[in-house]
């Protein structure tokens, strides 16, 4: 297999072009006037606000940073940097009220350790030295719901605030008849490394679902994305502590290759000696481990 051509190699060129032109026809057929777009200041949201402006036009492009308190400036300003290069108004609307009323914040102690570097030192050594977490295996635990507690609180913690994302983003898609626009790719599907539910999850359209993230760079590249927003990690930005989830999943080519092999019914055996079995087994598993976030609502229907 590792000599054999890449599967995932592809047109970036054509690939966007085919993305714009299925957000024009959506965008047509569902009758409205703006796209709604939540941008984090990463490279995924970014790719998918500069594809929907070519696709209907930047005056009908609202982009939204939904910030709260764990939020690093980092992302903020390079949501702003792209919001300007596209020539956008960016609407900054902090959350951090929001999940107070729901109580949110008191799931973890964070607000008792001063500044964001002591939280995430924080973060880490209760992982690694009380759950008994690697970067990697909290993931699949996650998934499963077999860590515990404390991992359970964190989960909840996290995944709050992406649902109350999806909520304001709906509320001014709803008040200007607009269609949000979601940014998750096929390596977040496939892995589970989405908030169910979450603005990573329901949106009227996700035009890059697709697309494997080692994919999505090349496309990045093409339509001029940034370079500060090209060279960062994929930062998840929601949880001190919490890696980028480049290093939790490992190389993006490797796993993007892996899962399309399982995808496409490659023997296992084939894969082991390409990835390594460490590899190849942790994908599996959270391929297997986040199969009801895919198929969710279960329903007699």
């Amino acid at each position: 297999m590792a000599k054999s051509p890449n599967p995932l190699q592809f047109d970036p060129e054509q690939a966007a072009s085919e993305i714009i032109h299925f957000i024009q026809n959506r965008f047509d057929q569902m009758d409205r006037k703006m796209v709604i777009i939540g941008l984090s200041g990463g490279l995924d949201s970014s790719l998918t606000a500069k594809l929907a402006a070519k696709a209907i036009g930047a005056d009908r492009v609202k982009l939204y940073y939904l910030p709260d308190r764990d939020s690093k400036p980092l992302h903020r300003k390079h949501a702003i940097l792209l919001a300007d290069q596209m020539g956008v108004d960016l609407k900054i609307i902090r959350i951090t009220s929001s999940l107070r009323v729901l109580r949110i914040y008191s799931l973890l102690p964070l607000n008792l350790i001063p500044g964001q570097k002591l939280k995430s030192i924080a973060v880490n050594y209760v992982r690694n030295k009380h759950l008994g977490f690697t970067g990697s295996s909290v993931l699949s635990a996650r998934l499963s719901g077999s860590g515990g507690a404390m991992l359970s609180r964190a989960n909840a913690y996290i995944n709050a605030k992406h649902r109350v994302r999806t909520v304001i983003l709906y509320r001014e898609a709803e008040i200007m008849n607009g269609m949000v626009i979601g940014a998750a790719n096929r390596t977040e599907w496939l892995t589970g490394t989405f908030v169910q539910f979450g603005c990573d999850h329901n949106a009227d359209l996700m035009p890059l679902l697709h697309l494997y993230r080692s994919q999505l760079e090349e496309i990045a590249r093409f339509e001029g994305i940034p370079k500060e927003i090209l060279e960062k990690g994929s930062d998840t930005d929601i949880l001190p502590g919490l890696e980028d989830k480049g290093k939790l999943l490992g190389s993006y080519k490797d796993t993007d290759l892996i899962l399309w092999s399982l995808e496409n019914g490659e023997v296992e055996n084939s894969l082991i000696d390409a990835f390594g079995e460490d590899k190849v087994q942790y994908i599996q598993e959270l391929y297997r481990h986040s199969m009801h976030y895919r198929k969710a609502p279960y329903s007699l229907l």
